[in-house]
């Protein structure tokens, strides 16, 4: 049901009323209740009685307050009548306003009137004064003019600067034409003074470079007078353009005088003349060529003194801004070092510049052509020793730039022969071959300088001989994965004894002894026996059979020869040479001279040149079809006889006592060593990846995997021979067979890996593989001993290390498991782990009884 309709009308009508009067109904249901034209008419009919009601209430009110009204009109009328009535006065006011301001107008009009009469005077004065100051700059104009005419350069520049200077003050007055006209005839005056000095200047000084003169007059005309150049000098110094004229005169008389005379190689040729006048000098050629610095100060002066004369003493300190540098930097730079002596006996003339250098910068001094560059001279004089010094090291420096640029010469060979004593030598029955080890040259066991090797793991030097026992115990450790078999660690000697002993017999190594002394015939082809004298001894050895004999003491001299370049001889001659002057500079004749100082210094400049040595072996050594073998044999070559120099230099008296160049042979040593460790890394990289290509042997006899571990093997045998073959007649025998065998050992030591990686080999991969092995024993013929049987065993065990553990793998990959197992009890297979032997088997044999007895056998060892 909807309550709106129960809401009564005339509470809508009330509603609405109030709500004229902005006042709300209290009722919800009244605010809520729709307004439906039904009550319009209730609505209405209340509305017209209220207004009703208002206008009777306003009626009521207006009549009960007629008389205060009335009252009202007639006070409001009065008031319009005084209003009227002010209205009329203020209108009189008015008018006399307007005409106060007319009279003030008026007496504007006359002030400004009287401002401007003034203003007007005030100018005319001005402007007098203006004109009588325009006469006065105009008058100096005229006077300058005047003493132009007559010749006076320098009378008219002062009056010009007198005119320029009164004209200053009329800056601001350029928009009038009396001012512009005097500031545009001071502009030509200048322009007219200085077109007549410039005038005066090029008739005064007269370059001539085709005959080599210059000409400076005393005076030239001008106008109706006669200029100096003492005059114009002064005159180009008023008008502010002196600078650039003595710079054209400096650079004319350095290019055409000064430069031609201070040349160190035709300046001794020339000297300076002046004519009978005194008003050319001239560059002209000497009948004999005089190179003493005493006819050079004398041609100089001569120059020096023609400038002073024709321009006066002011020219000198000018000048010696920019001319004096130029000398003394063309004497001090090149003419002066020049005349340093290469030869002592010749240094007492040197002595003599140096006093007459002395003398020169005195007369400069006194001359008043030094300006700030005193003692420059005399600081030189001082330094001589050192520059002497400086030259001859640059000279000593430049000999071997110019030996390396001559080439590498021809190559020959060296021989390199030690001495040592060796007590308690064991004679011992003589061993196969391939049991040998070599140690040539052990002290090559030093550790290599390099970033790369900090990182390796050290391990001890490998074994060494008897023979070498003494030089070894000082031996460094050397780094695993450094190339340390190609130092000569394991070299094949051959010793030269008292007591040779008989050929080897050919009988297979034993693996299960350790590697003993080479005392065979392989030493003898390489070596030769001799004592001191190296003379061999007919003596004949005592042979033992394999038993132990009494101990001996012995000389023994070790020999081998490898081949070098000519640049390591030519450097051991400019170190001599430098030596030798040191040593020919302490003797007591030459004890007065300024260089004697300098010995030490000559002995530090050996030090200098090794250094250069390893700067441009990189760079020269290019061309060498072995660059770094070629490094590292001549690296040994210096560091065997700077040695020996080392020790004779310094068992001289005196300054030679000092005399220390192990830091430098250090160097040298490394350098050589590093180059031949980073060839040697680049063939193992070279090796690897040709392996890398059979793909660990895996299903070696599938094609096409068989074709590629072919062709891996294949390539690395070429390989391994083209680079035996490249080596060959560089490097000496034993550190061919070691480096060779180093190389041989690194695709040794993969093949066996990649073996024992395999988890299962056939019987048909077996064969294959055992195949291989016999392939690379190709190789065997580059490790054999020129001059020995051809049944002699190769000494290709010697030189790599897992030479025997790679042809016991081929019996392993060849053999039954009983063999096996023969090989393992009789100590054959000592080279391998036991893992590696237990994992061969499980690869190569199936499953079974037989396998697992072996096995067990082998984990009980």
């Amino acid at each position: 049901m909807d309550r709106r309709g129960m809401v009564d009308g005339k509470e809508i009508t009330q509603a609405v009323l109030q709500a004229v009067d902005g006042l709300f109904p209290e009722s919800d249901e009244v605010s809520s209740a729709g307004l439906s034209p039904d009550y319009l008419p209730g609505i209405l009919t209340s509305l017209q009685e209220t207004i009703d009601n208002v206008k009777n209430e306003i009626k009521n009110i207006g009549e009960s307050q007629q008389s205060e009204v009335t009252a009202w009109i007639q006070e409001a009328r009065l008031l319009h009548t005084e209003i009227s009535r002010d209205h009329g006065s203020l209108l009189e006011i008015t008018n006399l306003e307007l005409h106060g301001t007319k009279l003030d107008s008026k007496v504007y009009d006359l002030s400004s009137q009287r401002n401007l009469l003034r203003a007007e005077i005030a100018f005319n004065e001005e402007l007098v004064s203006l004109l009588s100051s325009l006469k006065v700059v105009q008058d100096a104009v005229g006077e300058a003019q005047s003493s132009l005419d007559q010749g006076a350069l320098d009378a008219a520049c002062a009056q010009l600067e007198d005119a320029a200077s009164l004209f200053e003050d009329f800056s601001l007055f350029d928009q009038i034409l009396a001012v512009g006209l005097v500031k545009e005839n001071i502009r030509l005056l200048r322009e007219n003074i200085g077109g007549e000095v410039e005038n005066c200047w090029t008739k005064l000084v007269v370059p001539s470079p085709t005959d080599s003169s210059i000409t400076i007059q005393d005076s030239v005309g001008v106008g109706l007078g006669l200029v100096n150049g003492d005059c114009l000098v002064r005159v180009f110094d008023r008008l502010g353009v002196l600078k650039d004229r003595l710079d054209r005169l400096h650079y004319r008389v350095t290019t055409i005088l000064i430069f031609p005379r201070l040349d160190h190689i035709s300046g001794a040729g020339f000297t300076f003349s002046t004519n009978e006048d005194n008003t050319k000098v001239t560059l002209k050629q000497r009948l004999n060529p005089d190179p003493t610095v005493v006819s050079l100060y004398a041609d100089l002066k001569v120059v020096l003194e023609f400038l002073t004369v024709k321009f006066g003493t002011q020219i000198s300190h000018l000048l010696s801004k920019t001319l004096t540098p130029a000398i003394l930097n063309t004497l001090m730079g090149s003419y002066l070092p020049s005349c340093i002596p290469t030869d002592l006996d010749h240094f007492n003339e040197f002595d003599t510049v140096l006093r007459e250098t002395t003398s020169f910068e005195k007369y400069l001094a006194r001359m008043g052509w030094l300006d700030r560059h005193g003692g420059e001279l005399s600081d030189w004089v001082a330094r001589a020793p050192r520059i002497w010094l400086n030259r001859r090291r640059e000279s000593a420096l430049d000999s071997l730039r110019r030996t390396f640029e001559s080439g590498l010469g021809q190559r020959h060979r060296v021989e390199r022969v030690e001495r040592v004593q060796e007590p308690d030598i064991v004679v011992e029955a003589p061993k196969a071959t391939d049991q040998g080890e070599d140690n040539w040259d052990t002290n090559w066991d030093v550790e290599i300088e390099d970033e790369e090797e900090e990182a390796k793991k050290p391990s001890p030097a490998p074994p060494e001989p008897t023979v070498s026992k003494q030089k070894s115990e000082s031996n460094t450790m050397v780094d695993e994965d450094e190339d340390v078999s190609g130092w000569g660690f394991d070299d094949d000697i051959e010793i030269e004894d008292d007591e040779p002993a008989d050929k080897p017999a050919d009988k297979p190594a034993d693996s299960s002894e350790p590697k003993p002394d080479l005392q065979n015939a392989e030493e003898e082809d390489n070596w030769g026996w001799g004592e001191d004298n190296d003379q061999p001894l007919d003596t004949p050895a005592v042979k033992t059979h394999g038993q132990k004999q009494e101990t001996e003491t012995k000389d023994i001299t070790l020999r081998e020869t490898y081949s070098i370049t000519s640049i390591p001889q030519e450097v051991i001659a400019i170190i001599v040479n430098t030596i030798a002057e040191a040593e020919k500079l302490a003797q007591p004749q030459y004890s007065n001279l300024s260089i004697a100082s300098s010995i030490s210094g000559l002995l530090n400049v050996p030090a200098s040149i090794l250094t250069l040595y390893r700067a441009l072996s990189s760079i020269f050594y290019r061309d060498d079809p072995n660059p770094a073998i070629s490094i590292y044999n001549d690296c040994e070559w210096l560091e065997e006889h700077l040695a020996k120099l080392e020790k004779d230099v310094k068992g001289r008296s005196g300054p030679f006592a000092s005399f220390d160049l192990q830091q430098s042979i250090k160097a040298i040593s490394t350098f050589g060593r590093r180059a031949y460790w980073r060839e040697m890394d680049s063939k193992r990289i070279i090796l690897s990846d040709l392996m890398d290509g059979a793909q660990g042997f895996d299903h070696c006899t599938q094609y096409p995997y068989s074709e590629n571990c072919e062709t891996a093997v294949t390539s690395v045998i070429d390989t391994i021979q083209g680079i035996e073959m490249q080596w060959r007649d560089t490097l000496s025998r034993s550190a061919l067979l070691q480096s060779i065998g180093s190389l041989l050992n690194t695709v040794v030591l993969k093949f066996i890996n990649d073996i024992e990686d395999l988890g299962d080999i056939s019987a048909d991969a077996s064969a294959k593989l055992a195949s291989y092995i016999s392939e690379f024993g190709r190789l065997e013929s580059l490790f054999k001993i020129p001059d020995q049987p051809d049944d002699a065993l190769p000494a290709t065990a010697v030189y790599c290390e897992k030479w025997l553990k790679f042809q016991y793998l081929g019996n392993i990959l060849d053999s039954s498991m009983v063999e096996i197992m023969d090989l393992w009890r009789d100590g054959a297979l000592v080279d391998f782990e036991k893992d590696e032997l237990i994992d061969l088997v499980k690869a190569l044999f199936a499953d079974g009884e037989n396998r697992s007895k072996v096995l067990d056998e082998l984990r009980r060892g």
